[in-house]
């Protein structure tokens, strides 16, 4: 299937539903969808996301991201669950891209620290954002952040895990931003108009995604809690009874 959403203005759409699970089910399609920042859709852009028929929408992005670039619906319509996730590290990465020039390892070194201090340090959060999955019901769910790829890539792979996927399919549907996110017309011409001349493969280190990135954050939560299974109900409360509900909700 092609879980690339074509929506005129969209950032990193996608649908992270389809996947076989480890017990021979399917997650199912047309009811879970990851994205980055909204306020670039088209009008006929906001109309396609409307017929998707989604009931929330979950926006991970600090106060400051959503003023400047606000979402273009109504705050209930559909219903807006704020969840705010900005890790010490990208805190100190904005610091140090303000006052210095990052090489390409420096750049990638930040971005494992910010996606092990996710899984480490923003559990409360991402017990909110499976509230927030939960409310949405029988409508659909879509979670996302500025780029759709870092902090919804985490809230994806928790929800998937939660949902019976096996590990692999997980970082495969993580890795997939770097097919979805258009750099040369998107993020490349941002980045010049902000900073001037900006090195390609400097650019991708941030605005893209690495295996590195995805395996800091697993490997934190095995390093801590021993396995997913027990990430999800120790850290996140998600136990087997609230597995089973969602897996009655989102499974075929």
């Amino acid at each position: 299937m092609n879980r690339i959403l074509d929506v005129p203005g969209a950032v990193n759409l996608r649908d992270f539903g389809g996947y076989e699970t480890a017990d021979g089910e399917r997650v199912r399609t047309g009811v879970l969808y990851r994205s980055g920042m909204l306020a670039t859709l088209t009008p006929a852009g906001q109309a396609a996301l409307r017929d998707l028929r989604i009931g929330v929408i979950c926006d991970l992005r600090r106060d400051y991201e959503r003023e400047v670039e606000p979402t273009p619906f109504p705050a209930h319509d559909p219903l807006q669950v704020h969840v705010p996730i900005d890790p010490d590290s990208a805190v100190r990465l904005r610091e140090a891209l303000e006052f210095s020039r990052l090489d390409v390892a420096g750049r990638v070194r930040y971005m494992i620290e910010i996606n092990r201090e996710l899984a480490r340090v923003h559990t409360a959060e991402y017990q909110r954002v499976f509230d927030a999955l939960w409310a949405a019901g029988d409508n659909g769910f879509l979670i996302h952040c500025a780029a759709g790829k870092d902090r919804t890539g985490f809230g994806v792979a928790a929800i998937q895990f939660a949902l019976g996927v096996p590990r692999e399919a997980v970082i495969e549907d993580y890795l997939l931003t770097n097919e979805a996110m258009d750099f040369e017309r998107f993020i490349m011409p941002r980045l010049r108009e902000n900073y001037g001349d900006v090195d390609v493969e400097e650019a991708k280190a941030l605005s893209g995604v690495r295996l590195e990135y995805i395996h800091a954050a697993l490997d934190e939560v095995d390093a801590h809690y021993g396995s997913f299974d027990a990430y999800l109900e120790r850290a996140l409360g998600i136990d087997a009874e609230r597995r089973e509900a969602l897996r009655d909700r989102y499974l075929e």
